[in-house]
């Protein structure tokens, strides 16, 4: 993806998007093909998975492996810089000169991205047979989150986008490794990271990201882009309207992802209250599989099916038979 504000080198901007992208395919091959599948299908030998979930097991592994490289690699990258998580410092200086590294993160961020919407819709990938009932759902989210990338890339939003992105991985580590548990029979640490997953969701996505990402763009973003510039003039190749547009893209972006993160906690409250009466976590809202079962944790304290039983008339004529046999 080029950058169209600051002075750039045009083909080594466009060289980032398939190296990374190779990158990114390369590293979940290496990963999957000699680490995740030998070990997911020895676990399902030795009856350690639960039925049916070789597949999603390799699934939550990769996510983890995944989401974990680009965290730590972003902490690295952006977590040194002054506008790190600061909502005061994302949009001053505008355009910021973002570090290359920084870049090159975001970049192979956005090849993960596109490589799980690839997974999502089995274009190139169909060893992961998890079909989910919020599939269009999550499209949307997969679609909306590389249209802000591509956009906060583009016209330098850069430093809200990495921070966006990580405020995302908290979460999704914490699911992704509830899954683990969940998938290996673990109750008691799946109850609890499952719990995290969900403390987490209201108070980073529900509380932080509105407040520092989205307020922020509304209104310090407005003025640092759009509110200095005079009509008529020229600023970095567009007018002052073109620019409001820009801007209203952009916030609209994060609006969307916010409307989701709403509709999503609602379904992860409903299985707060469902884990709470049954004691365990049974299974993840946000992945539900269709035509399938989920063979996840079930109630313990369920018991068993009562066996028939035997009448007294039907023991006397056994009994009678043994002895006109004797």
């Amino acid at each position: 993806m080029p950058c169209f504000i600051l002075d750039c080198d045009t083909t080594h901007e466009i060289s980032r998007l398939p190296v990374a992208l190779a990158s990114v395919y390369a590293y979940h091959y290496i990963w999957d093909t000699f680490i995740i599948t030998p070990l997911v299908h020895r676990m399902d030998r030795a009856h350690y998975l639960n039925k049916g979930t070789v597949d999603k097991m390799r699934e939550a592994i990769w996510k983890n492996v995944a989401v974990g490289s680009l965290f730590m690699f972003g902490l690295y990258t952006a977590g040194r810089q002054s506008w790190f998580m600061n909502s005061d410092e994302y949009f001053t200086d505008w355009p910021k000169n973002v570090p290359d590294v920084v870049r090159w993160y975001y970049m192979f961020y956005f090849a993960y991205w596109l490589q799980s919407l690839d997974f999502l819709l089995n274009f190139t990938n169909r060893h992961y047979a998890v079909k989910r009932k919020d599939n269009a759902e999550m499209v949307l989210h997969h679609l909306t989150t590389l249209a802000l990338m591509i956009t906060s890339y583009a016209f330098d939003f850069i430093t809200v986008g990495v921070c966006v992105l990580m405020l995302h991985d908290v979460s999704d580590l914490l699911l992704e490794t509830a899954k683990l548990f969940v998938y290996t029979e673990k109750e008691l640490l799946s109850n609890i990271f499952f719990g995290s997953f969900a403390l987490s969701w209201y108070i980073l996505r529900w509380g932080f990201y509105p407040y520092s990402f989205l307020y922020s763009a509304y209104g310090k973003g407005y003025e640092s882009i759009v509110g200095k510039m005079e009509e008529g003039k020229i600023y970095h190749g567009g007018d002052m309207a073109f620019w409001y547009k820009m801007w209203l893209i952009f916030v609209s972006f994060l609006s969307i992802l916010l409307v989701l993160h709403i509709y999503w906690g609602i379904l992860i409250f409903q299985m707060v209250i469902r884990t709470l009466n049954a004691g365990v976590v049974q299974k993840d809202i946000r992945s539900d599989s269709e035509g399938e079962e989920e063979y996840i944790i079930e109630d313990k304290s369920q018991a068993p099916k009562s066996q028939p039983i035997e009448s007294e008339g039907l023991r006397s004529r056994r009994k009678e038979k043994l002895e006109n046999k004797i």
